[in-house]
């Protein structure tokens, strides 16, 4: 009774901390579209994925520099939504410490953005530097075969970190246990917990795959339906902020 009644004597959410959210999961949400614009470009992402690494290679060397651009974006954007995931949480919650759910929310937050980190730099570091040994000149048969059994390794693990783990598999125990929280402790309209619930199974679809199971959604469609939640969530949140202004 005591944390109740001092709970609803705690100072609402501020406009400066409605307005920080906004932004950043405006920016959030939007920032996606820059790796996808110079990668889908430069090697055809998100279909150069799947190519096999004797065709991905020279195409990885060819354009060093985009790729090199487009996935530094993407580690930007992957980094980002940690703090989506913080000032999401925190304004679902009632004011004060938060509980075992919101904890649980955070905390998969972190490890989703570490996980998607570690997916994006396999090919920063790792398959860039495959790239260069491949277009060695006169390279054995055997020395090809071996760059490309290991590029394939590389990609299969970097891929179940960054995608099946990362992306689908916490990042949907995030959105489910953000959307929870709404849900309970009603400081955000209800819609917003309900359709963050859907955005998270959508988003888990794709870590069937982990289980040797086709997904029926493919990583991209499900990655957009969460981003257009995290967008709607920063108007949301924006328009909170302008509201305490007037």
């Amino acid at each position: 009774m005591t944390t109740d009644h001092q709970s609803h004597h705690m100072p609402a959410p501020s406009r400066l901390l409605y307005l920080i959210a906004g932004i950043v999961l405006l920016l959030q949400g939007f920032s996606i579209f820059a790796p996808m614009v110079v990668l889908g470009g430069a090697i055809l992402w998100p279909d150069s994925l799947d190519y096999p690494p004797a065709r991905m290679l020279p195409l990885l060397k060819e354009q060093l520099g985009a790729v090199r651009l487009g996935y530094g974006l993407y580690l930007g954007y992957s980094l980002l939504f940690l703090a989506s995931g913080v000032l999401t949480v925190r304004l679902a919650a009632r004011p004060g410490p938060l509980g075992v759910l919101g904890l649980i929310a955070i905390g998969a937050a972190a490890v989703s953005t570490l996980a998607r980190s570690i997916g994006i730099i396999r090919w920063l570091t790792g398959s860039t530097a495959l790239a260069e040994a491949y277009s060695a000149p006169g390279l054995s048969p055997d020395a090809r075969t071996a760059i490309e059994a290991t590029q394939a390794a590389i990609n299969a693990w970097g891929g179940a970190i960054g995608e099946a783990l990362g992306v689908a598999a916490f990042a949907a125990i995030w959105a489910i246990s953000a959307s929870l929280l709404i849900l309970r402790d009603r400081q955000l309209p209800a819609w917003a917990g309900l359709t963050g619930v859907v955005a998270g199974v959508i988003v888990a679809l794709p870590g069937l795959e982990l289980f040797g199971i086709a997904p029926p959604v493919s990583i991209v469609l499900s990655t957009s339906g969460i981003q257009f939640w995290l967008m709607a969530l920063g108007l949301l949140f924006m328009r909170r902020a302008l509201r305490r202004t007037a």
